[in-house]
């Protein structure tokens, strides 16, 4: 199971740095930018902590 979490944030992980990327087809207003920020930190935090508990 903790593959399968940890598959999951990753995917969530390499979507939302696409969407902060240069190649991103839109301009996000700031507030979402920093929300989504938040988000994938969060979702490292979660990778982390999957990759010390195996």
């Amino acid at each position: 199971m903790d593959n399968n979490e940890l598959k999951e944030h990753a995917q969530a992980l390499s979507k939302g740095l696409n969407l902060l990327s240069r190649d991103r087809k839109v301009v996000m207003p700031h507030n979402k930018t920093f929300d989504l920020v938040d988000e994938l930190k969060i979702r490292v935090d979660k990778i982390i902590r999957i990759a010390e508990e195996q």
